[in-house]
């Protein structure tokens, strides 16, 4: 009976001494794990796009008679003041017409001045002086074209602004030209014009804020207004231009530039956001994440559908909830029914 006694002492014993044992195995075996508890947030959405700089008035500036070009006094990008002169056709032919048409209305005058006197007496036939102040009238009309076309022979800024083209040199003719000789942009004020698409473009509104940055110019951020929406599709790309009008007193945003433009909307409904990298996919291309169970500290797999990247987060359409738990550091050894420390 004393030795049978002793063995199931023993025994006894040494099942007490694994117990331990067993535990510190199962603790070891726990991965440790950083989480995220996902909550829900306001559904604010943004709509981006690309857009491009454009002047806020473009004018051509034309010659209004024909001839040779003399002088070209401007380049591409000066600065120009109203009534500064930019251009000139050769006058040569215009000062001529100038002068013949200034001496036929002197010889017309000095016929009326010598003839009033004459019919005021009365010893002038009627017909006779109508004839006279007709000539008189044709002559002065004549010479005011002429001296008109010999001051046209100028072209001078009609505004303040940049020069955006020049398409003329001296030596050219202005039959030649296609295009307009010189064109005037004023940048003080920029649009920014938007292609939009037709599901989104009554969504926005004429007065909305805007923001948008520009590469060219490092980044920066400006904030503009939509002032007007065009009612009618662009027939190739099916879309509709929205301008936004920017103050630009330091002529940093220049025709042609491209900006990214960022409209916010007003927030509808919530939605649910977590770190991208939280996010794994699996073989099949399927996105997951590794739910933890609060209880048991253990995590499962779980599939989720994810929608729009907004910085460092991914919006969840499926497969969470607020108030889940997710695995966000440490789950590259993590698989089904894993038991996690957090």
């Amino acid at each position: 009976m004393t030795k049978k006694y002793w063995i199931v002492v023993m025994a006894v014993l040494l099942a007490g001494c694994q117990k331990p044992m067993n535990q510190e195995v199962k603790v070891s075996e726990a991965i440790r794990v950083t989480t995220y508890r996902v909550a829900s947030q306001d559904k604010a959405t943004v709509l981006q796009y690309s857009g491009t700089v454009e002047a806020y008035r473009t004018i051509p500036l034309t010659f209004q008679v024909q001839g040779i070009v003399q002088q070209v006094l401007v380049q591409e990008g000066d600065r120009v003041r109203k009534g500064q002169l930019l251009a000139v056709v050769d006058p040569a032919d215009y000062e001529n017409v100038y002068r013949a048409s200034l001496a036929k209305y002197q010889q017309a005058k000095d016929a009326y001045d010598r003839l009033k006197t004459v019919y005021d007496q009365g010893s002038l036939p009627e017909i006779k002086w109508v004839e006279i102040t007709t000539g008189l009238e044709q002559a002065r009309s004549s010479m005011e074209i002429a001296r008109n076309n010999l001051n046209k022979c100028r072209l001078y800024a009609p505004e303040d602004g940049f020069i955006g083209r020049r398409n003329i040199e001296p030596g050219q003719s202005t039959l030649a030209l296609t295009t307009a000789p010189l064109e005037l942009v004023k940048i003080e004020q920029v649009y920014v014009k938007v292609p939009v698409p037709e599901q989104e473009v009554n969504r926005l509104c004429v007065g909305q804020q805007v923001n948008f940055n520009v590469a060219a110019t490092g980044n920066q951020m400006y904030t503009g207004k939509i002032t007007n929406i065009s009612p009618v599709a662009d027939m190739f790309s099916r879309t509709y231009a929205a301008k936004i009008l920017v103050s630009n007193p330091s002529y940093t945003l220049k025709p042609g530039m491209v900006c990214d433009v960022k409209i916010p909307l007003s927030a509808n409904g919530t939605s649910l956001h977590i770190p991208y990298r939280a996010v794994t996919t699996d073989d099949n291309d399927r996105a997951f994440v590794f739910v933890v169970n609060i209880n048991t500290h253990r995590v499962s797999k779980r599939l989720v559908q994810v929608g729009q990247y907004a910085g460092s987060d991914v919006e969840v359409v499926a497969g969470l909830q607020a108030g889940d738990l997710i695995v966000l550091d440490g789950k590259e050894k993590l698989s089904d029914n894993q038991q996690v420390v957090y």
